[in-house]
């Protein structure tokens, strides 16, 4: 159950990911292009920094959650090493604690921040855009990563107690 769900998470989180990495190269396509405009002597991109802005927040928070599952943040990893499975995993289960803490706190403080915005009417400076629309990659990509923190908990608490991983290795696929 916890490798069927594993999956269901990786895939789920690759697809955000992925979307986020296209709102990145949106963000650098317009930002590119707004500076050879300029420097071409027209003007330049009208609400560049009202896209820019919206589009780098949204490639962010929708990168979390696969970083989370992937275990590919930054990590030190001196002292842990030296662990044996089970303490690595209890090491594990502390960190995916306060991950979910976190990451649960930005999605429950954001979420309160979004509503006020709703409320007020919000919109961005230049191009009017609501500002609702800045907050939903957040709020997703928080919650998203919440639930991953989770899963990686149950995940370590399963190696602690038992010796064994939850989720089993892929073979390599050998090369044609």
């Amino acid at each position: 159950m916890i490798e069927h769900f594993h999956r269901i998470l990786f895939h789920i989180t690759r697809v955000t990911a992925w979307v986020g990495m296209i709102f990145l190269l949106g963000a650098v396509v317009v930002s590119a292009a707004d500076i050879l405009l300029r420097q071409i002597g027209q003007d330049g991109i009208f609400g560049t920094v009202d896209l820019v802005q919206l589009m780098v927040m949204s490639a962010a928070y929708l990168a979390i959650p696969y970083g989370f599952l992937s275990q590919s943040h930054v990590s030190v990893t001196l002292l842990v090493d030296r662990f044996g499975r089970r303490m690595n995993a209890v090491s594990k289960l502390l960190a995916a604690f306060l991950a979910t803490g976190l990451m649960g706190a930005i999605a429950l403080f954001g979420y309160d921040q979004a509503m006020l915005q709703v409320a007020y009417g919000d919109i961005s400076m230049n191009l009017g855009i609501p500002k609702i629309y800045y907050w939903l990659p957040l709020l997703f990509g928080s919650a998203l990563s919440a639930l991953v923190c989770v899963h990686m908990a149950v995940e370590a608490l399963y190696t602690a107690l038992t010796g064994r991983s939850a989720v089993t290795a892929k073979p390599l696929k050998e090369a044609a």
